[in-house]
């Protein structure tokens, strides 16, 4: 009866030890994914989507891609905000005027100043461009192109407004390629519903002037690109 009693406690230790060891093995498989290590190194607040692994997210100002698309969409001056000052640039582009009609595209090289641009997105922002481009045909889909490339000093229009004065100096020739440009796809459920952030892609577009809220739209000459001409970089 000892004898039997002794066996039974051998197989019930061998069976703990067998559990314990499957759970052991378990855990490590879950810590080891690549998801949760990138999950650690994001700040509370962001998420992740497709492909936000290619865009940049340095700690060094002008190089945070990651922390800039989250700010241009759930920031205080977001998209996902009715009010902000983000939406009234882009409204006031879309509804244009007789003078120049409507674009459907928004540029931070747009903004007067670079003080203004970081009062509005702050310091960190310093040293990206980026553009807010809507889908002509679903205006629940946005483009938001982002670059950490610098891309040249704008020139002066004269003092009438009417024509270029000092010529602008792009660091890329106008017609050639800035590299690199991701673009980030957001959409949202309807007009009143928040954007969401669907996937990133890395890529590139060629160099050109920002169309300004006048008839004459490059009468000051400001380094831009085309964003109609945005390519997927493989």
């Amino acid at each position: 009866m000892k004898t039997l009693s002794r066996i039974l406690c051998l197989v019930f230790l061998a069976m703990i030890i067998c559990i314990g060891g499957v759970c052991a093995s378990w855990s490590y498989t879950g810590y080891y994914t690549g998801y949760l290590n990138k999950t650690i190194n994001v700040e509370i607040g962001d998420f992740i989507w497709q492909g936000s692994e290619v865009l940049p997210d340095e700690e060094e100002v002008g190089k945070d891609h990651v922390w800039l698309v989250n700010n241009i969409l759930d920031g205080d001056i977001g998209l996902n905000n009715p009010d902000s000052k983000l939406n009234d640039y882009i409204n006031d582009r879309l509804n244009g005027s007789v003078f120049w009609g409507s674009r459907n595209y928004f540029g931070s090289m747009a903004v007067t100043g670079s003080a203004e641009i970081e009062e509005i997105f702050g310091i960190k922002a310093k040293g990206l461009s980026f553009i807010v481009e809507v889908d002509e045909e679903d205006s629940n889909v946005y483009y938001l192109y982002t670059t950490d490339v610098y891309l040249g000093e704008k020139g002066e229009m004269n003092w009438l407004g009417t024509s270029n004065k000092t010529p602008g100096k792009p660091t890329v020739p106008i017609g050639e390629y800035i590299e690199v440009i991701y673009r980030t796809k957001l959409v949202r459920a309807n007009e009143s519903a928040p954007f969401e952030t669907i996937e990133t892609k890395k890529g590139k577009a060629l160099s050109d002037w920002y169309d300004e809220n006048r008839s004459n739209a490059n009468a000051t000459q400001i380094p831009a690109f085309d964003v109609n001409t945005w390519v997927e970089i493989k």
